[in-house]
């Protein structure tokens, strides 16, 4: 118990606090009921934000481009420079132009939360099972919340899984296995081994789950989110027989359905968007990143926006006609996508659209690209207004170009594009337009399987830590 009380001691300021935790001092605060831990777990893990956490990846990825005004004045402001470093790919991303530091919060954010499911699943383990099966809850949820949190670290700061031979020796993250804070120096563990932990806890996740009480809320993590990890995980490994069964356990197992057309209609005003929590194709929310990747309505400024390619891959009756893949706010919109005032939810969401596509991967993969088609065509027919629902594939190489289309419009600025781009090993190009009425632009070109996939440590690590290994990248390509 010492643990749970040094720590939340330590984060108690971060913290948001309510009636579920006794205070025995000034400041320091004791669970002593499974009830408390279930708070906790809530508050700290699923609600708690640091930052922008995750914001780099948009600018990273070919979904995002940028906008000037067509009148510049010398009022008129720029506000592309502090994402800049990200946007081009620099070696070092988190220096601006200007000089100025922008320590990615995301390292500290994971590894605190990793921490935290150590301590909890520790402690929650002594307690004698309940008759509500609480403990068993709390026990999945704390594993699959550490996994995903792996998950994240080891897609942004590790090398990308290429092969199981590859990932024997290939950079990984570290590994914290500590249940209160040591002064200590990690260094990375193999790819392989990151990978292996994941899977494990994501099986004892599912287990535990299934023992456990049942809360059916998407604040809640639960079999759902832990098995769509799963087929992520299955998928950079390869393993597309497992990606199969676990996605067909999914859909067979949920109460969540797809968005039907008639539902995509209904999301068109600001108080009414389609990522909410009341939207039943949402498996789970969290991370809310305090930041969103777009502004449509703002046409005064250099800003960023989505990408001419993206834009371009939408057909004019879908009617994913998205606020935020829109450059111009005056242009007409059919759907709003996020709306942080009345969506209720995070801005992290995971859908159940995901094990569509990821079946349908995996099949495309395997050679059965009219099975893995027919998955795709499931999500694409319910987005599609007043003509032909349906994509129709001539050959393999045909259909793994169409569901990567359609997969990049289902799920622009969501979760998923920048680790599909490290996945796939794709070469993205991004324009950099001048702050001038000239209109001039830099193309910045991010190579197909660029060392640059992998983020530098955040600066404050790499001051203090001299023995994890770095990644080696490389300084921005242009052409």
């Amino acid at each position: 118990m010492k643990q749970i009380i040094y720590m939340i001691s330590l984060f108690l300021l971060f913290v948001s606090c309510s009636d579920f935790l006794d205070y025995k001092d000034k400041d320091k605060v004791i669970p002593d009921e499974l009830d408390h831990y279930s708070e906790l777990v809530l508050g700290e893990l699923v609600q708690k934000s640091v930052g922008a956490t995750g914001y780099n990846l948009w600018y990273m990825s070919d979904d995002m481009g940028t906008f000037i005004p067509s009148w510049i004045g010398s009022t008129t402001k720029d506000d592309r420079i502090s994402n800049k470093s990200y946007y081009t790919w620099a070696k070092e991303c988190q220096i601006t132009p200007e000089g100025d530091e922008r320590i990615d919060p995301a390292w500290e954010y994971f590894y605190h939360k990793i921490l935290m499911c150590n301590i909890i699943e520790k402690e929650v383990g002594e307690f004698e099972a309940d008759v509500d099966n609480v403990k068993f809850r709390l026990l999945g949820e704390v594993q699959a919340l550490r996994a995903m949190s792996y998950w994240y670290l080891v897609n942004m700061y590790g090398e990308p899984y290429r092969d199981a031979e590859q990932a024997k020796t290939a950079m990984g993250i570290p590994i914290n296995k500590e249940t209160s804070i040591k002064d200590k120096l990690y260094t990375r563990a193999s790819l392989q081994e990151v990978y292996d932990l994941m899977e494990n806890d994501l099986e004892s996740a599912l287990r535990n789950l299934e023992d456990g009480e049942q809360k059916n809320s998407i604040f809640h993590p639960n079999k759902d989110v832990v098995r769509l990890f799963l087929s992520r995980i299955y998928l950079e490994e390869k393993r597309y027989d497992d990606v199969i069964i676990v996605c067909n356990e999914a859909l067979k197992e949920t109460n969540r359905t797809l968005i039907s057309l008639n539902e995509m209609l209904g999301y068109s005003s600001d108080t009414k968007p389609m990522l909410n929590k009341d939207n039943n194709s949402i498996l789970f929310s969290w991370l809310n990143k305090e930041a969103h990747p777009t502004s449509s309505s703002n046409t005064s400024m250099g800003t960023y926006c989505p990408s001419e390619d993206l834009i371009a891959l939408f057909a004019s009756n879908d009617v994913r006609n998205y606020r935020d893949v829109l450059v111009d706010y005056w242009n007409s919109c059919r759907i709003v996508k996020f709306n942080v005032n009345y969506s209720g939810c995070w801005n992290t969401n995971y859908r159940i659209e995901e094990f569509y596509f990821n079946r349908a991967e995996a099949n495309i993969k395997q050679g059965e690209w009219g099975l893995g088609m027919k998955d795709v065509n499931e999500v694409y027919s319910k987005r599609i207004e007043g003509g032909n629902g349906y994509l129709e594939a001539k050959n393999a190489e045909d259909a793994w170009i169409l569901f990567q289309e359609e997969k990049r419009r289902e799920f622009c600025f969501e979760d998923i594009r920048w680790f599909d781009i490290r996945r796939w090993g794709l070469a993205v190009e991004h324009k950099y337009y001048d702050f001038s009425v000239d209109r001039n632009f830099v193309t910045y070109v991010l190579d197909a399987n660029s060392p640059n996939y992998v983020l530098p440590l955040p600066l404050d690590v790499q001051r203090r830590n001299f023995e994890i290994e770095q990644p080696v990248r490389v300084e921005s390509k242009t052409k």
